[in-house]
């Protein structure tokens, strides 16, 4: 059996009043001043007892809205991304806007597939999740509905970026390692060219300076934020330099393989190195030692994200906003001895 459709009609029966009442009644629950409150009471009462849904595709019409925002991943299976998503929903959710999701695979082409699918959906806004795409590309381009860019690896653009401050994390971990008495520290960076890993490794450097210690470039190894880098890494650096008393490395999956590496020559994490990671991953917790690691606030920057483009939806003309960073912070386990 087909159950029957409840549509502003059967509301507007059921209260007692007439059909338009009830569609600008729905249509602007804030406004009080319209109606008398009783009336407003009925009509919400009656929707509720019935169960009614608002239709998105009217709503649409009327207010030339779908309530729909577009985010697209670049890769749907990273944590990371999935964490800062979280954070747009929330957000989304909250201010009465749906979300499609899209996983771009790290793809540009088919990122633009997606971008292309979005604005045939006639989403209201879009926001990219850790896009390889450089925001000026698109900003500019009136064809495409108001965009935010949350980023993580990638440089932070001029405006319509929310993102982290990755030399400050880079600072912050070295720094808290000075502070452990640790003087020979390497640093597992992330693949050469990659923007935040420069940033981090730079961080790194200025820590070193401010406490007087000479830089090393031999004292520096990149990895591809794999596991496996992270062992091969360590154990470059190990041979290299068997004197080492703590380790920074960029990602937490690449401390973990520094994790492997140390155990596998004899060594204890953290009396003999100190090893601290970035990310804060949920496997930091679970490794052995616990790793410590920079926390990267990926939901208050889903969050962030999301607030800026509906501020931006609501406003007429403001399609650039300036960029913003979001403050992480270092989380402190057992593998760096504190």
């Amino acid at each position: 059996m087909v159950k029957k459709r409840i549509t502003q009609a059967l509301v507007a029966e059921r209260a007692g009043v007439s059909q338009t009442a009830v569609s600008q009644i729905l249509a602007d629950l804030d406004n009080e001043s319209s109606f008398r409150l009783e009336t407003r009471q009925r009509v919400l009462q009656a929707a509720q007892e019935l169960g009614y849904v608002p239709s998105i595709a009217a709503r649409a019409l009327r207010t030339n809205r779908t309530m729909t925002i577009g985010v697209i991943l670049s890769l749907i299976t990273d944590e990371l991304a999935l964490r800062i998503t979280q954070g747009i929903q929330d957000v989304a959710l909250q201010r009465g806007y749906g979300i499609l999701i899209a996983d771009s695979e790290q793809n540009p082409e088919l990122e633009l597939g997606i971008l292309k699918h979005f604005r045939e959906r006639e989403v209201d806004g879009l926001i990219f999740v850790d896009s390889w795409r450089n925001p000026e590309t698109l900003l500019d381009n009136d064809l495409y509905p108001p965009m935010i860019f949350a980023q993580l690896r990638p440089h932070l653009g001029k405006s319509n970026c929310v993102g982290t401050d990755n030399f400050r994390g880079g600072y912050t971990v070295t720094r808290h390692l000075l502070e452990l008495g640790r003087r020979k520290i390497a640093h597992i960076s992330g693949p050469e060219g990659w923007e935040s890993g420069i940033a981090r490794k730079e961080g790194y450097r200025k820590a070193l300076e401010d406490y007087h210690i000479p830089y090393d470039p031999t004292l520096i190894v990149p990895g591809d934020w794999t596991i496996r880098s992270g062992v091969e890494a360590t154990l470059h650096l190990l041979d290299k330099h068997p004197d080492i008393d703590a380790i920074f490395v960029s990602n937490d999956l690449m401390a973990a393989g520094s994790i492997q590496a140390v155990a596998g020559r004899g060594l204890h994490i953290p009396h003999d190195i100190a090893l601290v990671g970035y990310d804060d991953r949920y496997l930091s917790e679970a490794l052995l030692p616990p790793l410590s690691s920079f926390s990267i606030p990926l939901h208050a920057i889903g969050q962030k994200a999301a607030y800026l483009l509906i501020d931006q939806l609501l406003s007429e003309d403001a399609r650039h906003v300036p960029s913003t960073s979001v403050d992480g912070s270092l989380v402190i386990r057992a593998s760096c001895g504190a």
